[in-house]
Protein backbone atom coordinates (compact mmCIF):
# COMPACT_ATOMS: atom_id res chain seq x y z
CA UNK A 1 0.00 0.00 0.00
CA UNK A 2 2.88 2.38 0.80
CA UNK A 3 4.32 1.82 -2.68
CA UNK A 4 1.02 2.73 -4.32
CA UNK A 5 0.76 5.93 -2.26
CA UNK A 6 4.37 6.84 -3.06
CA UNK A 7 3.83 6.26 -6.79
CA UNK A 8 0.60 8.27 -6.70
CA UNK A 9 2.35 11.10 -4.84
CA UNK A 10 5.25 11.18 -7.35
CA UNK A 11 2.78 11.15 -10.25
CA UNK A 12 0.82 14.04 -8.69
CA UNK A 13 3.98 16.11 -8.15
CA UNK A 14 5.15 15.44 -11.70
CA UNK A 15 1.73 16.38 -13.10
CA UNK A 16 1.67 19.56 -11.01
CA UNK A 17 5.12 20.59 -12.30
CA UNK A 18 4.02 19.92 -15.89
CA UNK A 19 0.83 21.94 -15.37
CA UNK A 20 2.86 24.85 -13.94
CA UNK A 21 5.19 24.77 -16.95
CA UNK A 22 2.20 25.04 -19.29
CA UNK A 23 0.91 28.05 -17.36
CA UNK A 24 4.22 29.90 -17.72
CA UNK A 25 3.94 31.42 -21.18
CA UNK A 26 5.97 34.63 -20.86
CA UNK A 27 9.70 35.28 -20.69
CA UNK A 28 11.54 38.49 -19.85
CA UNK A 29 15.28 38.52 -20.63
CA UNK A 30 18.33 40.77 -20.62
CA UNK A 31 21.39 40.20 -22.79
CA UNK A 32 24.54 39.84 -20.68
CA UNK A 33 26.88 40.05 -23.68
CA UNK A 34 25.49 43.46 -24.66
CA UNK A 35 25.80 44.76 -21.10
CA UNK A 36 29.51 43.91 -21.13
CA UNK A 37 29.88 45.68 -24.49
CA UNK A 38 28.28 48.91 -23.24
CA UNK A 39 24.76 48.53 -24.59
CA UNK A 40 21.35 47.46 -23.35
CA UNK A 41 19.25 44.72 -24.96
CA UNK A 42 16.04 43.55 -23.30
CA UNK A 43 13.55 41.10 -24.72
CA UNK A 44 10.11 39.64 -24.17
CA UNK A 45 8.98 36.28 -25.54
CA UNK A 46 5.46 34.80 -25.57
CA UNK A 47 5.27 31.01 -25.85
CA UNK A 48 2.61 29.98 -28.38
CA UNK A 49 2.83 26.20 -28.02
CA UNK A 50 5.48 23.52 -27.31
CA UNK A 51 7.56 24.38 -30.39
CA UNK A 52 7.09 28.06 -31.29
CA UNK A 53 7.07 31.56 -29.81
CA UNK A 54 6.92 35.23 -30.78
CA UNK A 55 8.71 38.11 -29.14
CA UNK A 56 10.14 41.58 -29.22
CA UNK A 57 13.56 42.97 -28.43
CA UNK A 58 14.86 46.48 -27.85
CA UNK A 59 18.52 47.51 -28.17
CA UNK A 60 20.37 50.74 -27.44
CA UNK A 61 24.15 51.22 -27.65
CA UNK A 62 25.82 53.57 -25.17
CA UNK A 63 29.32 52.77 -26.49
CA UNK A 64 28.68 54.24 -29.95
CA UNK A 65 28.83 57.75 -28.49
CA UNK A 66 32.62 57.58 -28.14
CA UNK A 67 33.04 55.64 -31.38
CA UNK A 68 31.36 58.41 -33.39
CA UNK A 69 33.71 61.10 -32.13
CA UNK A 70 36.44 59.36 -34.08
CA UNK A 71 34.45 59.63 -37.31
CA UNK A 72 32.90 56.16 -37.30
CA UNK A 73 29.36 54.93 -37.64
CA UNK A 74 27.38 52.17 -36.04
CA UNK A 75 24.12 50.65 -34.97
CA UNK A 76 22.71 52.91 -32.28
CA UNK A 77 19.33 51.33 -31.58
CA UNK A 78 16.96 48.62 -32.71
CA UNK A 79 13.36 47.54 -32.21
CA UNK A 80 12.91 43.98 -33.37
CA UNK A 81 10.05 41.50 -33.57
CA UNK A 82 10.81 37.79 -33.99
CA UNK A 83 9.33 34.33 -34.43
CA UNK A 84 11.18 31.27 -33.11
CA UNK A 85 10.74 27.64 -34.06
CA UNK A 86 12.17 25.14 -31.53
CA UNK A 87 13.50 21.66 -32.28
CA UNK A 88 14.36 20.46 -28.74
CA UNK A 89 13.02 17.44 -26.90
CA UNK A 90 11.65 19.61 -24.08
CA UNK A 91 8.90 22.17 -24.82
CA UNK A 92 10.31 25.58 -25.86
CA UNK A 93 13.94 24.65 -25.30
CA UNK A 94 16.92 23.33 -27.23
CA UNK A 95 17.94 24.37 -30.74
CA UNK A 96 15.90 27.14 -32.40
CA UNK A 97 15.67 28.99 -35.68
CA UNK A 98 14.60 32.64 -35.58
CA UNK A 99 13.23 34.97 -38.22
CA UNK A 100 13.10 38.67 -37.37
CA UNK A 101 11.90 42.04 -38.67
CA UNK A 102 12.79 45.38 -37.22
CA UNK A 103 13.69 49.02 -37.39
CA UNK A 104 17.34 49.97 -36.87
CA UNK A 105 18.87 53.38 -36.12
CA UNK A 106 22.34 53.97 -37.48
CA UNK A 107 24.24 57.06 -36.36
CA UNK A 108 27.19 58.58 -38.14
CA UNK A 109 29.23 61.76 -38.31
CA UNK A 110 29.52 63.97 -41.34
CA UNK A 111 32.52 66.27 -41.53
CA UNK A 112 31.98 69.82 -42.73
CA UNK A 113 34.01 73.03 -42.56
CA UNK A 114 33.77 74.30 -39.01
CA UNK A 115 33.13 70.95 -37.39
CA UNK A 116 31.27 67.72 -37.57
CA UNK A 117 27.60 66.90 -37.35
CA UNK A 118 26.02 63.78 -35.93
CA UNK A 119 23.27 62.37 -38.10
CA UNK A 120 20.88 59.46 -37.84
CA UNK A 121 19.58 57.07 -40.43
CA UNK A 122 16.64 54.71 -39.80
CA UNK A 123 16.27 51.54 -41.85
CA UNK A 124 14.03 48.51 -42.00
CA UNK A 125 15.77 45.17 -41.44
CA UNK A 126 15.06 41.49 -42.10
CA UNK A 127 17.20 38.77 -40.56
CA UNK A 128 17.66 35.26 -39.19
CA UNK A 129 19.43 33.75 -36.19
CA UNK A 130 20.25 30.32 -34.81
CA UNK A 131 20.51 29.54 -31.14
CA UNK A 132 20.03 27.29 -28.16
CA UNK A 133 17.78 27.78 -25.13
CA UNK A 134 18.17 26.14 -21.73
CA UNK A 135 15.26 26.19 -19.28
CA UNK A 136 15.43 25.29 -15.58
CA UNK A 137 11.78 24.60 -14.64
CA UNK A 138 12.27 24.45 -10.87
CA UNK A 139 13.26 28.10 -10.65
CA UNK A 140 11.96 29.39 -14.00
CA UNK A 141 15.34 30.61 -15.28
CA UNK A 142 15.98 30.77 -19.04
CA UNK A 143 19.33 31.08 -20.83
CA UNK A 144 19.58 31.85 -24.57
CA UNK A 145 22.69 31.81 -26.74
CA UNK A 146 22.10 33.01 -30.31
CA UNK A 147 23.87 34.42 -33.35
CA UNK A 148 22.79 35.66 -36.73
CA UNK A 149 22.34 38.81 -38.72
CA UNK A 150 20.21 40.62 -41.19
CA UNK A 151 20.00 42.97 -44.13
CA UNK A 152 19.06 46.62 -43.82
CA UNK A 153 16.90 48.28 -46.46
CA UNK A 154 16.79 52.06 -46.83
CA UNK A 155 20.11 52.94 -45.20
CA UNK A 156 22.85 54.74 -47.10
CA UNK A 157 25.45 54.14 -44.39
CA UNK A 158 25.09 50.52 -43.27
CA UNK A 159 23.88 47.43 -45.15
CA UNK A 160 23.69 44.80 -42.40
CA UNK A 161 23.01 44.41 -38.69
CA UNK A 162 24.17 41.80 -36.17
CA UNK A 163 21.87 39.64 -34.06
CA UNK A 164 23.84 37.87 -31.33
CA UNK A 165 23.91 37.53 -27.60
CA UNK A 166 23.81 35.56 -24.39
CA UNK A 167 20.56 36.33 -22.56
CA UNK A 168 19.33 35.33 -19.14
CA UNK A 169 15.80 35.76 -17.90
CA UNK A 170 12.78 34.37 -16.17
CA UNK A 171 9.76 32.47 -17.42
CA UNK A 172 6.55 33.48 -15.68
Amino acid sequence: MKKIILIALLFALNWQTYAQNLERKNELKICLAHLLAGSLNVGYERLLNDFSSVGASGFYSFSNLNHHRSGGRGLEGQLLGFYRLYFGQQPISGFFLEGNLGVNWVSYYTWRPGGSRRSYDAAFGVGIALGWKWYIPRIGIVLDVFAGGGRLFGSDHQNAFPRAGISIGRRF
